[in-house]
């Protein structure tokens, strides 16, 4: 029985790594087309461009980041019937969630053109926010890909989707657009994203199966409120790897934002793509098998083995590649000690990613989202306090806190496992 065991473990394990592949290695080869981009639109843009963009693309994400797995965290962890049964109410969570989206994102666009003084700020907001409409084109045909592991097509619909962001954004960048550089191909690569999901991938009521002789399935409210923990969860989430560029446009103004949104995306970009298909990954990963507790160590084992050469090296040649890639102005407006700093705090990151999906396994969706709130407060309050010495005081704050909060916090979650409730909970509900 021991050695059965065992041999289920190595196949998880196999899995998990076949996962982490295909999406980590789709990530890094859109990541590196991308930095040919971003090369070309640091030399040609502005701080204060930068800062601009900061502030749209935060608001989308602020708001898509709730929509994500709004109705895919239910489907993954059903069964087959119910998971055919209950398409319609995951299509209809899909269009609510994406709409309201699209109708805050809209409202949000005056309100913040007025505070930063940027009437220039509407018209790209409202093309960004387009994007809502398009995505529930997609949501679903993205969970069952998911949901059957299909990491390879998951992968390559990050790749495709970041290789045509990328290649059009140096394209526009290079004529001249501007901010519209960067918005128009982020609204557009959302068709490709559609595309590869969508490919040889029918959904199960198009395959000819009649609803009436299947199961209930969750209605569209049942799933509304598993889906809303997750994507509260997420949202904490998001603010706890983003309160910095809330704060500090708040704080510092448009240009220094623009500083920091440079020294995050150049210092994080690779990593954070890592951590992100790392979270896809191991949240299906851990759904799918029993000894979570294990899975969960040897994933953390997976990823630090992945992250942490990858960042040493970053920070060790960063004096060197920043000015020769990205131009002499941007260490000259002191973006080196913010890089070194952000990039560094991504060697515990990862343990911040897997923390959260263990609990949204668990059923723990509430004290996922106690969790990330209390560390979303405590990132607010450092950056607060770290304010007057400016982007390197907040820099600094981000990093201590990633190193001191994030370790203590896994350990803390490791050893309190046997305590939690089964690994299957209901997805009607959940305790604390």
């Amino acid at each position: 029985m021991n050695n059965i065991t065992h041999l289920f473990i190595r196949l998880s394990e196999q899995r998990l790594a076949n996962a982490l592949f295909w999406l980590g290695s789709a990530q890094i080869l859109g990541r590196i087309v991308r930095l040919g981009a971003s090369i070309i639109i640091a030399r040609l843009l502005t701080p204060e461009v930068f800062g601009e963009v900061a502030i749209i693309l935060t608001c989308f994400e602020l708001l898509v980041t709730p929509t994500r797995r709004i109705s895919s965290a239910a489907l993954i962890k059903m069964d087959s019937s119910d998971y055919i049964a209950s398409q319609g109410s995951a299509n209809r969570l899909n269009w609510i969630a994406c709409l309201s989206a699209l109708t805050i994102m809209c409202l949000l666009s005056l309100p913040l053109s007025l505070y930063y003084h940027k009437p220039s700020l509407i018209a790209p907001m409202l093309l960004m926010a387009s994007s809502y409409l398009l995505l529930p084109f997609g949501m679903l045909y993205a969970a069952q890909n998911l949901k059957h592991n299909r990491m390879r097509i998951v992968g390559r619909a990050v790749l495709w989707q970041t290789l045509f962001d990328g290649a059009l954004t140096a394209l526009l960048a290079l004529c001249g657009l501007g901010i519209w550089a960067i918005i128009v191909p982020k609204v557009l690569a959302v068709l490709v994203w559609i595309w590869v999901h969508r490919q040889d991938n029918p959904l199960p009521y198009h395959r000819g199966i009649k609803p009436s002789s299947l199961p209930a399935g969750m209605t569209t409210t049942q799933m509304a409120r598993f889906g809303v923990q997750i994507g509260l969860s997420d949202l904490l989430l998001f603010l706890r790897q983003n309160i910095d560029y809330l704060l500090i446009g708040y704080l510092l103004g448009v240009e220094a934002l623009g500083i920091y949104f440079f020294a995050f995306n150049a210092s994080l970009g690779i990593s954070m793509g890592l951590i992100q298909s790392y979270g896809t990954a191991l949240y299906s990963h851990l759904c799918a098998g029993e000894d979570k507790a294990t899975h969960y160590l040897k994933s953390l084992k997976l990823i630090a083995g992945i992250s942490l050469p990858i960042i040493t090296l970053q920070a060790l040649l960063a004096p060197w590649y920043l000015p020769l890639v990205y131009g002499q102005q941007w260490i000259d407006a002191g973006a080196l000690p913010i890089f070194l700093l952000l990039c560094l705090s991504g060697l515990t990151r990862p343990l911040g990613e897997a923390a959260s999906q263990l609990l949204i396994a668990l059923g723990k969706s509430r004290f996922n989202l106690i969790s990330n709130g209390a560390f979303t407060a405590l990132l607010m309050l450092g950056i607060l306090l770290a304010s007057p010495w400016g982007l390197v005081g907040i820099a600094t704050a981000v990093l201590a806190l990633h190193l001191i909060v994030l370790p203590l916090f896994s350990l803390y979650l490791y050893l309190s496992l046997p305590a939690f409730a089964p690994s299957s909970p209901s997805l009607q509900g959940e305790s604390l």
